[in-house]
């Protein structure tokens, strides 16, 4: 992990890991969780993607609250998650797409059900 006052460093001008928060989700292996992951395609500011550690995730993108002028104005007390985020996870420094792939809409995962997910999967909307 490198110190604090290299990565407030990179950080300046930056402040892309500070705009959203992404939980894992299962991968859809029923209908039901086809069909939630549709829905939550539906909603604004919502994303869902694959990493290359092949696990799924929701992403809400929103903004810390403690964002100020493009920096933490909670650098000293910010959570662990915060001060373990390496940046070469970051899409400034990293080389190359930082997911496997990215669905921004239900349009591109219905497309990804019919190409990729077995037809017991799809939901009325795929068929």
């Amino acid at each position: 992990m490198k110190s604090d006052h290299v990565n407030k460093d990179l950080c300046q001008k930056c402040d892309a890991c500070c705009r959203y928060i992404a939980t894992e989700i299962d991968k859809p292996t029923t209908k039901d969780e086809v069909e939630n992951i549709h829905w939550f395609l539906l909603h604004q500011n919502i994303g869902v993607y694959i990493g290359h550690d092949n696990k799924w995730y929701l992403e809400f993108k929103t903004p810390c609250r403690k964002l100020k002028n493009k920096l933490c104005a909670h650098y000293q007390d910010r959570p662990k998650i915060c001060r373990d985020y390496d940046q070469k996870n970051c899409p400034q420094y990293n080389e190359g797409e930082t997911e496997k792939i990215y669905f921004h809409n239900e349009e591109e995962f219905v497309s990804y059900v019919k190409i990729k997910l077995p037809k017991k999967l799809w939901i009325t909307i795929v068929a």
